[in-house]
């Protein structure tokens, strides 16, 4: 779970700052906070240095390239393509013993991770459209793009009902994601 420190991570990088700065800052696990810089340095929220053997980390405020959204979206197919394999190496994602949710472990821990994927789509999302709004993308391509993001996420959103068809895991399915589309909408 690293979503948790996005939004920390992006108040405290007006400046540049180096790993070990804003990991203090966060107050998180150091492997989590990385990944989280990693991730949204992939996503275009933050450009990245390094001086000697330290990296720094800055806020990146542009709207991505062509060349930098097409990047984004391989790494977005493969933790989808990570994700499709979980699904299908998990056969049932229900517990009968009412666990937490009626989820088995590994079936709520791959909802997780599907959530938080669907959670930083929604945050390019919502920053394609600032972009579009303020006029720094050009209208068409930034429908393109939102348009691409929502066709990325209902394809395993669609994987996941297709592949759980009983009505319990399905109904579930449904009630555990049922803030993604909202989300999506603008």
């Amino acid at each position: 779970m690293t979503l948790i420190h996005n939004d920390y991570i992006l108040f405290c990088t007006d400046q540049w700052s180096d790993i070990k700065n804003i990991v203090e800052k966060c107050g998180g696990i150091e492997s989590e906070v990385i990944e989280s810089l990693q991730r949204l340095e992939i996503m275009g929220f933050l450009e990245s240095r390094s001086l000697k053997q330290t990296s720094f980390y800055k806020k990146y405020e542009k709207p991505q390239s062509r060349e930098q959204f097409t990047s984004m979206m391989e790494h977005f197919v493969s933790y989808q393509n990570s994700e499709i394999e979980s699904i299908k190496s998990i056969p049932t994602i229900m517990s009968a013993d009412g666990s937490q949710f009626g989820f088995t472990k590994n079936g709520l821990k791959l909802l997780e991770n599907i959530q938080e994927e669907i959670d930083r789509i929604s945050m390019v999302i919502t920053r394609i459209d600032h972009h579009d709004k303020i006029r720094t993308l050009q209208h068409p391509i930034a429908l393109q793009r939102i348009k691409k993001l929502k066709k990325h996420v209902n394809k395993i959103m669609n994987i996941m009902l297709d592949s759980y068809k009983d009505v319990r895991s399905n109904v579930a399915l449904q009630e555990y994601f049922k803030n993604h589309t909202e989300k999506l909408n603008f």
